[in-house]
């Protein structure tokens, strides 16, 4: 059985007795560690790509945003990302190779906080904002749907793709994948919504079907930019047949704040 295959059969069933069966603390833990295993990863692809820039304060600042995001409210996650947009370029001050990319070094960490602490934020409060009652079955909603379009891309991409969809950033996405992903993005929402009675409207479900179909792969391919940018073909190999946590936590991520912010526009999330 191919790496990529079986690591999904072992992982997925794990995760989602994490979902439904624990308490929501045990998600936001294999969460927050995914979030900081993708955050490591990316400080170091820079780091290897000459850029100096620290790892220990910026993990630290992401586990802090997001910790106080989940447990203490808005506010208090915009005192801690804001801190740490001052903090971590004045860090750079300390950096024994200053001044020579201080600028690089400032504006990679600052974005690890900023993009993956905000996003990792985002997706702990689709968790957490419904409550025990339904806010489970909105992650599995997520991320299966995510996954089956994922997938779909993927495979109708590896038979089927003719055309490149961004040759220079990722040579492997063809148009067609992006259709299979779009179609089957669209007919796993369906499903997912209809298998676990989620509390949604149709019309609804499918405005996030729709964002989900467009920020997936904006999502991946924003990853892909960066990995080119640094000469990297995986952000790492802690994951056999699939790279590592930033390239399988890319979609994820960037897609979790548009749901986020629909739902709440319309008033579904309070």
């Amino acid at each position: 059985m191919p790496a990529r295959e079986g690591l999904a059969i072992v992982a997925i069933p794990l995760l989602v007795v994490a979902i439904v069966w624990l308490p929501a603390w045990v998600f936001l833990t294999v969460l927050a560690a995914a979030v900081l295993l993708a955050a490591d990863e990316l400080l170091t692809m820079a780091r290897d790509s000459g850029h100096p820039v620290g790892r220990a304060l910026p993990l630290a600042a992401v586990a802090v945003t997001m910790g106080v995001g989940w447990y203490e409210g808005g506010i208090a996650f915009l005192v801690a990302l804001g801190a740490s947009v001052l903090v971590l370029p004045t860090a750079q001050l300390l950096h024994r190779a200053r001044p020579a990319g201080a600028l690089a070094g400032a504006a990679v960490a600052v974005l690890a906080v900023t993009y993956l602490g905000f996003t990792g934020a985002c997706l702990g409060w689709l968790r957490l904002l419904p409550g025990d009652a339904w806010g489970p079955r909105l992650i599995l909603f997520f991320l299966a749907t995510i996954w089956v379009g994922d997938s779909a891309a993927y495979y109708v991409g590896r038979s089927f793709g003719r055309h490149k969809m961004a040759p220079s950033i990722s040579p492997n996405k063809t148009l067609e994948g992006l259709a299979g992903g779009v179609v089957v993005t669209f007919l796993g929402a369906a499903a997912a919504k209809a298998g676990l009675q989620l509390p949604l409207s149709w019309p609804d479900t499918l405005v996030i079907a729709a964002l989900l179909a467009a920020a997936a792969p904006i999502g991946d391919l924003l990853e892909s930019q960066f990995k080119r940018d640094l000469g990297v073909k995986d952000s790492s190999s802690l994951l056999p047949g699939h790279g590592g946590f930033l390239d399988r936590t890319d979609s994820l991520l960037y897609a979790a704040p548009w749901v986020l912010g629909y739902l709440l526009l319309v008033g579904v999330l309070r």
